[in-house]
């Protein structure tokens, strides 16, 4: 009689990681901000950064009632007591594939479309003093990497 073998196959799955960003938008810029994070996936991905790159926008995420109403009190807070006025808490879930480096400066490269950069002072010591120099968020923002 011949030997019997059972044999067991690993086979790994590579998971995309995930950014998810959880954004205060005014709902008649929702889909526009879409589109902008498409335009920096694609950019990234002709600079080499990342190899594929999937935008996938939900304007009616299920959005815990908490971070909602801390990302309203983020955007008063900012701009002297004002409501974000027909605004909405929309998910951007972009998908990543073949980052190179890491999926956090990915990440923070995506999170420029909300939060402009600093102007600096060249000066040591005034940069010190940074709470001076913070720009607000033009959406305020939550992200989460997903892995």
């Amino acid at each position: 009689m011949g030997a019997s073998h059972n044999t067991k196959a690993i086979v790994y799955c590579g998971v995309m990681p995930k950014i998810q960003f959880d954004v205060l938008v005014p709902d008649t810029d929702s889909i526009a901000l879409a589109g902008r994070f498409t335009v920096v996936a694609n950019l990234l991905i002709e600079k080499g950064l990342m190899d594929h790159g999937v935008v996938v926008h939900d304007p009616a995420a299920k959005i815990a009632e908490a971070v909602e109403e801390q990302l309203r009190q983020t955007y008063r807070d900012e701009h002297e007591d004002a409501d974000l006025e027909e605004s909405s808490v929309n998910r951007y879930l972009i998908e990543v594939d073949g980052v190179k480096g890491s999926v956090n400066q990915v990440t923070m490269i995506f999170a420029r479309l909300l939060t402009p950069p600093a102007e600096l002072p060249k000066d040591a010591f005034l940069l010190e003093q940074e709470l001076a120099y913070e720009v607000p968020a033009v959406y305020p923002w939550t992200v989460e990497i997903l892995r």
